[in-house]
Parts: C-alpha cells; structure tokens; sequence
C-alpha cells in the first residue's frame, strides 16, 4: 500500500471567516490537519479587488507575488479526473464540459498568465510553458467514491490516477485534478466555506501538485453558478466549474507545493488576489469558450486575463 502524506508545507486554504484586509493571515484554515490553499465562496472571497485606484494608493503592498525559492510546474500538464460520474449521474453536463477545458486549455491566452513566474534550478530561471494538447482526462467509474471523501481519499485518489495516466510514474510537472461527482460533498465543503483547494501530496520520493475540486453546481451561487452570462453551450449552473478550475490551475502552476513557489502575505496566491472578480468569458485555442477570472499578473500589478507576448 503506498503511504500518502500531504506535504507539512504552510498553505493556504478557503476560510469559513471573513477575515480584515490585509491580514497576513488571510484565509488560512487546516484540512485533513495539513494546511492547503483554496478558493473561499463567493460571498466570502471578495477580499481583494486590485483596481487602478487601489495600487496608486497602495503601490506593492496588495497583491505583488513573492518568490518562496520552490518549483513551478515548469511543463505543466492538466491531469483531469472524473470520479464516479457514472454511478452518480451528471445532471449538470458537467463531465463534456470540464474534458473539453482540460483539451482546449493549453496554447490559451489565458493559459499565459502563469508563464511569467519562474523557478531558480540551478541558479537559472525557469519559466512555464503554455504547451497545447496539455489535457489529459479518466473517467473513474472503478474505484467506488466515498459520499464525504476526505482529504486522504482525494489524495489516494489522485495517485490511483497516476496509475492509468502513466504506468504509475508520477508527473512532476502534472496537476492532478480529482473533480468529484454529483450530490457527493467532499469533507463537507457545502458547510465548510470553501469551494476547491490545491496541495501536494507526497508518496515515498515523489510530490505532486493534487486539486479537490467538488461538483460546483451542487453549491450553486456560492461557487459562481450564474455569475455572469454563460457560454452558449453551457448553462449558467455550470458556470462555477471552470471559474474554480482556471484559479487552482493557475495557482498549482506557479505554487505546487504551497507556499514555496509565488505567493503574497496579504493576497494569497496568483488566483485569490483575483477571486470573483471581473468574471469574463473567454475564448480558448480551438473555438471554446469558458467562464473564467482573472489571474495576478507582477508584470503589471493587476488581474488579467492574459499577458501581451514579450
């Protein structure tokens, strides 16, 4: 039996409290008793909201990213599982959706953002790529899912995946997205105040980047069903799927290993400075459209849904 253990690394997560601004303790909370990092819903979560306005007041002290002197996913590649949509019905049409944003994702000018933060290997910066086709998906309808799966179950869950994904060689430039299924509350987020999180998880050697991201349309409003109005192909109820799923992505990019890599006191990471604020649809590579936030951006001090190529 493999031994799985999160990462004792200091992250963040979504809080249950309304915390002041500007708090360094903005959003912490333990999960499974290990500290991860994650979106707050969305009458929570609107903490910062870097404006014009604001940093001319404010110059480097809201959201500006500091490096922790750890990885990025330099490579990065989105490893999507679905689990247990069969036995639990997809009333939503959750599942077509999340796979063709896993697909389409890579070469987006959204997918960009995150190509500005580096790593220093070998005393060289390392950048992230935006690579295409960085989209792989598993239907789990085998392993049966628990209705309450904790924090371990999803870790134990990602590294089951890594089994079909790669012979069970382990991606150290993979997120491991565990999206669980219909009417199933993993650890209780509909009560907890969170609505997705990201951490790592470790098993012997290896470390991974893993996300718990629940079914958002069970949560409704709270998690961005109906925020704005949706794509033609998608229902407003869907809405909050990819809104959660571009902020963790982009957050296990440039923090896999939460907080070592870009992170800020005051703002959290690249996608809580930007949570649930100036919410757009935005067109991926191959004709998609998705309903995504803004990410931070160092290179200009705001929230941005994509960078200007050098």
């Amino acid at each position: 039996m493999r031994n799985l253990a999160s990462l004792a690394v200091a992250g963040v997560a979504a809080a249950a409290l309304l915390v002041p601004l500007g708090s360094a303790s903005a959003g912490i909370v333990r999960v499974g008793g290990t500290v991860n990092h994650g979106i707050k819903p969305v009458s929570l979560g609107r903490i910062y909201m870097p404006t014009i306005s604001y940093h001319k007041m404010h110059p480097q002290t809201c959201c500006t990213m500091n490096y922790g002197n750890g990885p990025v996913l330099a490579k990065p590649h989105i490893y999507l599982i679905l689990w247990g949509y069969k036995a639990a019905g997809d009333p939503d049409g959750l599942a077509p959706l999340l796979t063709k944003w896993a697909h389409d994702y890579g070469g987006s000018k959204y997918g960009t953002i995150a190509t500005q933060y580096y790593e220093i290997s070998g005393g060289n910066k390392v950048y992230p790529t935006n690579p295409k086709a960085n989209g792989t998906v598993w239907t789990d309808d085998t392993n049966p899912e628990p209705a309450h799966a904790s924090d371990a179950q999803i870790q134990a869950e990602a590294w089951a995946a890594i089994k079909m994904f790669a012979g069970g060689t382990p991606d150290p430039n993979g997120a491991y997205i565990v999206n669980s299924s219909y009417n199933h509350d993993p650890q209780g987020f509909l009560s907890s105040g969170w609505c997705a999180y990201h951490g790592a998880s470790q098993s012997g050697s290896s470390i991974i980047s893993y996300t718990n991201e629940p079914y958002m349309p069970d949560a409704g409003q709270d998690c961005g069903a109906g925020f704005i109005t949706a794509p033609k192909d998608e229902t407003s109820a869907d809405e909050g799927a990819t809104i959660v799923l571009g902020h963790e992505y982009n957050e296990s990019v440039t923090d896999p290993q939460p907080i070592t890599g870009w992170y800020s006191n005051q703002a959290g990471e690249v996608g809580d400075a930007c949570a649930w604020t100036d919410i757009l649809n935005d067109k991926f590579p191959h004709r998609g459209v998705f309903t995504q936030q803004p990410i931070y951006s160092n290179a200009t001090d705001t929230c941005v849904h994509f960078i200007k190529k050098k």
